[in-house]
C-alpha cells in the first residue's frame, strides 16, 4: 500500500451522520467538538472519506434509515 492507494479520491472530514462537509470545530475544554451546519451533530468524531463513501452516507441519511438496531 502507497501513495497510489489515494488515486480513488482525496479524502475530506465528513458528518458520520448526514455525510456534510460543512462542518466547524470549535476549540474548547480538553477536546473541541465538530458541528455539522446540515443535521445539527455535534461531537469529537468525523469520518475522513472520499467522495464515493461521502455520498454513501449521505444517501443512508437522505433515505431516513436512522433505525439502527442491535
Amino acid at each position: 500500500m502507497g501513495e497510489d492507494d489515494n488515486e480513488a479520491g482525496e479524502t475530506m472530514q465528513v458528518c458520520p451522520v448526514c455525510g456534510s462537509t460543512d462542518l466547524y470545530y470549535e476549540a474548547g475544554g480538553v477536546e473541541g467538538l465538530y458541528h455539522c451546519k446540515y443535521c445539527g451533530y455535534i461531537g469529537s468524531f468525523v469520518v475522513d472519506a472520499n467522495e464515493e463513501m461521502a455520498k454513501l452516507i449521505r444517501k443512508e441519511y437522505d433515505s431516513g434509515a436512522t433505525d439502527i438496531q442491535s
